[in-house]
């Protein structure tokens, strides 16, 4: 009994433990306790609660990190270090209370919560994974469910750390080859004696710890055909390739990227426009995993609360938008096509309206891109109450950006403004997904091009394209310009779901901001505060978010030199 309180413990508590030091225990990933990890695996229900544990922490309420905006796990690590400080999103929310998270300010910032946050979940999933790992070891003695769940830990391991690679790894074409120090590589359960040095690793060493996970994971499943996950939170054999996939790009190792994201993609077709506009708040069958059901603890901390179009944040407190399309990215959809649908731009006014009138100051606020006034105002309420009735006004789902107490409109709705996510009960709960079918085509598609097999580049993205626009002429572009459609194209179809900034860090491209000009209708819709500044692959380290502070303080096989940065 002893053994099995403690591993059901291990996955609320461990991560809970790590996230409110900034001292000794900062990266406490062992828990304190005399039971030997290789009892783990003496009891199947146990093992199976802690590997539930473990997936919890992907998305609970962390009460600690309350300020910046309700830190929740991935949906919001997804949202915040994805999008936030791209090209693609635009959020008042941000701009407003945290602009130094906006204009990168904090990137720099050893002691800002912002590098801490990502650094402690991670870990948290890293320490957790570990024990659970260890304590499997004996992998022959293992039954099919041990050796399943042992390979969503392996999974869940190699998604941490190709997490930590995306935010504060280098490019690999920065890397020297992979020979650059970047983080600690932990892949056992803490020294109980309590040694915490942990020197830095390569990137290469970094890499080969990822590949390995998901070998070994990927052979575990294919060796259960029996077992399959429950929830589509849990990790499987898809969302390991799937996985596989993602961390290939950042090696760019095309070969194996556009294996596993041809193989994780199978079985799953790609959304119809009709769900795709559904509300993005409950999974069909595109997604291949997702956040967790209904408030679960989570509430207010909940991803719609804050970034559904009908989000309780957005309309109870009218004055921090949704988020909003970068006007420029939108310019860029075919008339066409289906996710135009989804957002208040200039060409949903009418016939009494045109795009003049988006960029005048009596209709639009040139600090906060409010669109909530003047002669806007009537065709956003129209188009409101059209989007909530397309949805059929389901029970439970509140009108987008419509106070629930007055009724009115709320006092703030960017240009640009999204009606792709919404919540669905009154904390505004929803699922996030933080893997789609499509995504995998895109990476199939650029992997492809990049291996010189344009043909099925070619192919892909029509069949995405054919997908969203009724219309839709078959692409016959080769070369740059199909690398270039292949991105424009994920850009639209992944907005908002945490891929933007990602991708043009891995790709070494320049981040341009347009800012809003008045009598302009050529300019962009990002107030002018934020489109100043250095974003070239070069600054801020190579867009490499710095170590925290606290991992300096607690590594004692560590120092800040060795990571090369340059501010």
């Amino acid at each position: 009994m002893k053994n099995k309180i403690f591993i059901n413990s291990i996955g609320t508590v461990l991560l809970a433990g790590a996230m409110v030091s900034c001292s000794s225990d900062y990266l406490d990933l062992s828990p304190e306790t005399d039971i030997p990890t290789e009892d783990i695996a003496s009891d199947v229900t146990s093992l199976r609660s802690a590997t539930y544990g473990l997936f919890g922490n992907m998305y609970r309420q962390y009460s600690n990190l309350y300020d910046y905006r309700w830190f929740n796990g991935e949906p919001w690590l997804s949202m915040f270090y994805g999008e936030v400080p791209g090209q693609d999103y635009i959020c008042y929310f941000w701009i407003n209370s945290h602009r130094q998270v906006v204009n990168w300010e904090v990137m720099k910032d050893r002691n800002s919560n912002p590098n801490y946050i990502a650094w402690t979940y991670a870990y948290g999933i890293v320490g957790t994974a570990n024990t659970l790992i260890a304590g499997t070891s004996n992998v022959e003695e293992l039954d099919e469910e041990m050796k399943f769940r042992r390979a969503q830990c392996l999974t869940m391991r190699a998604h941490a750390y190709t997490r930590l690679l995306q935010i504060y790894g280098p490019r690999w074409t920065d890397s020297n080859n992979g020979e650059m120090l970047c983080i600690p590589l932990r892949l056992e359960p803490a020294d109980v004696n309590g040694e915490t040095g942990c020197p830095l690793s390569s990137m290469k060493d970094v890499m080969a710890a990822i590949y390995n996970d998901l070998d070994e994971a990927i052979a575990l499943f294919e060796s259960t055909p029996s077992m399959g996950r429950t929830y589509e939170w849990e990790t499987d054999i898809d969302v390991a390739r799937g996985l596989y996939a993602r961390a290939a790009m950042l090696k760019n190792d095309y070969v194996t990227a556009q294996k596993m994201a041809h193989d994780a993609r199978a079985g799953y077709s790609i959304m119809t426009a009709d769900e795709y506009q559904s509300g993005f708040a409950i999974p069909n069958g595109e997604w291949m995993w997702a956040s967790q059901t209904g408030p679960a603890g989570i509430y207010y901390a909940s991803f719609g609360a804050s970034y559904a179009c009908n989000g309780a944040y957005p309309t109870l407190w009218g004055s921090i938008g949704a988020g909003a399309i970068d006007v420029d990215l939108y310019r860029q959809l075919s008339p066409y096509d289906t996710r135009r649908q989804l957002f208040f731009t200039y060409d949903k006014g009418g016939l009494y309206l045109g795009a003049e009138d988006f960029y005048k100051t009596k209709n639009c606020n040139s600090a906060s891109m409010n669109i909530n006034r003047g002669d806007i105002k009537p065709q956003l309420l129209t188009f409101i109450q059209n989007q909530y009735n397309r949805l059929g006004a389901p029970n439970g789902w509140n009108p987008p950006y419509v106070s629930p107490t007055t009724g009115e409109v709320v006092q703030l709705v960017q240009y640009g403004a999204q009606f792709k996510f919404w919540g669905i009960d009154s904390y505004s709960s929803s699922q996030f997904p933080y893997m789609r079918a499509s995504e995998m085509l895109y990476i199939e598609a650029e992997a492809a091009f990049y291996n010189g097999d344009e043909s099925t580049a070619l192919t892909l993205l029509n069949q995405m394209n054919q997908a969203r626009c009724s219309r839709y002429r078959p692409s016959t572009a080769s070369g740059e310009a199909l690398l270039n459609e292949i991105k424009i194209s994920k850009r639209i179809e992944l907005w908002g779901e945490g891929f933007s900034w990602f991708d043009m860090k891995r790709r070494g491209e320049t981040m341009v901001r347009k800012p809003w000009v008045e009598n302009d209708q050529t300019s962009g819709n990002w107030p002018s505060s934020m489109t100043s500044g250095d974003y070239s692959p070069e600054s801020h380290n190579g867009w490499r978010w710095v170590i925290p502070d606290a991992e300096f303080q607690y590594n004692n096989m560590i120092n800040y030199t060795e990571l090369n940065y340059n501010e």
